[in-house]
């Protein structure tokens, strides 16, 4: 008897010592609800229960086997139709999203300033023009207009224009009013020494700067027209483009701005969130769970414009950018749109990727997927994150890859345009 007890003790006492999590793993237990509606409407046809897919287990053996804690993953998947959930690992807890912020910015800058909007910067000549002799004899104003999108081909093209005017050397100053991006340089000054070189036009003094308040003055030359807001913004997230996430939340009113849509308009809670810049640079805080949240009002926004998700984010292993060496294999090419995360140091490094991905046997899936790097190699995990989405996407009948296009494409040309004045 005394064994007998000896050896039950023992046993409870091994089961007690389980991670709780990695017992709910196993089993496929659930640890919370199915988000809640938000923009798409979920369907209320009884949910399946959730039964923890092979792959998620392959995936956190893999980190395990690498010496990695299970506990700086977080994973959140759920079908579009219906928001059952596919995968869950560590999903209400906040990690840092980094460069899945864009994505956040991006949709509240959408909603506010909605797809077609353009940004123009104008240039003035503040003296007057002697076109024999191909100068001005003032100044020339950059009034900007804060285009996240102002490129090198803007600033040449620029200076074609002025030259149109009789301008090719100017008898003072360039001066640079309000926050000026170029090439994606975020600081004003190091961009209006990039248009200053690359316009072709000569400058007998420095380049001056003043703030927005200033007031343009002087006759309106050329107007830089930028691309639509929605091309903008897809560059952007394609190519995650830092400073011109900056810039675009600054239009809306700054991360406080970001975090308030998050709250207002996808539901999420005040409590779980942080937002601390619009790009994902330095320490943000999003749950997986969170983050899909967004993704569901996201595609509930663009369907809203006869959009999809690529629109917006850039396809794996097809479009230029972050994921086109990613989902590269023939089968798996276009079945999943997502938007890259990646911070070498902060908190210890982190990879992240969210977006959709279609499957033959469940649809379209929403899915967070976020890893902490624990100071090891981040870029790593990336292959950890492909291989584990590949398997759950074959786990769920195979990939199915899209047939149709969104209304727009990523490429690597923004088409903005100028306008002469007359």
């Amino acid at each position: 008897m005394k064994k007998i007890i000896a050896l039950l003790t023992l046993v409870f006492t091994s089961c007690a010592q389980l991670p709780v999590r990695d017992a709910r793993m196993t089993v496929g237990f659930a640890s919370s609800k199915p988000s809640a509606k938000s923009t798409n409407e979920l369907s209320d046809k009884p949910k399946t229960p959730y039964v923890a897919p092979r792959a998620l287990t392959n995936f956190t053996n893999a980190l395990t086997a690498e010496g990695r804690d299970w506990r700086q993953h977080g994973v959140y998947i759920e079908t579009l139709e219906g928001g059952e959930p596919v995968a869950m690992l560590n999903e209400d807890i906040a990690f840092n999203p980094a460069s899945v912020i864009k994505l956040a910015t991006t949709l509240a800058a959408l909603n506010k300033l909605g797809p077609n909007h353009r940004f123009h910067t104008d240039i003035l000549a503040n003296g007057e023009i002697n076109e024999k002799a191909g100068e001005l004899n003032g100044d020339l104003i950059l009034f900007s207009g804060r285009d996240p999108s102002f490129s090198i081909p803007d600033a040449k093209q620029a200076g074609e224009a002025l030259r149109k005017f009789g301008v090719r050397r100017v008898n003072g100053s360039l001066v640079v009013i309000g926050e000026f991006n170029c090439n994606h340089n975020s600081q004003t000054d190091i961009s209006a020494g990039v248009f200053e070189r690359n316009s072709g036009i000569v400058f007998r003094d420095p380049i001056k700067y003043e703030d927005a308040n200033s007031q343009p003055r002087g006759r309106l030359l050329v107007t830089v027209e930028s691309d639509t807001l929605l091309r903008v913004a897809q560059y952007q997230n394609a190519h995650s483009v830092n400073s011109m996430a900056e810039m675009l939340a600054r239009h809306i009113g700054g991360p406080e701005a970001v975090k308030s849509f998050l709250i207002n308009q996808a539901g999420l809670s005040p409590n779980t969130i942080q937002i601390s810049t619009g790009s994902g640079l330095s320490v943000n805080r999003m749950s997986p769970r969170d983050t899909v949240k967004m993704l569901r009002t996201m595609v509930g926004w663009l369907n809203k414009y006869g959009l999809k998700a690529d629109a917006v984010m850039g396809l794996g292993g097809i479009d230029p950018g972050t994921m086109r060496a990613r989902f590269t294999e023939s089968e798996f090419a276009g079945s999943v749109v997502a938007k890259t995360g990646t911070l070498t140091s902060t908190d210890s490094g982190v990879a992240a990727l969210a977006g959709v991905m279609h499957t033959r046997n469940r649809g379209t899936l929403l899915f967070a997927v976020y890893d902490n790097a624990q100071y090891r190699r981040v870029f790593h995990l990336r292959k950890v994150q492909d291989e584990f989405l590949k398997n759950l996407m074959n786990e769920m009948g195979g990939p199915a890859p899209e047939k149709e296009r969104s209304l727009t494409s990523n490429g690597d040309r923004l088409q903005s345009r100028m306008i002469l004045a007359e």
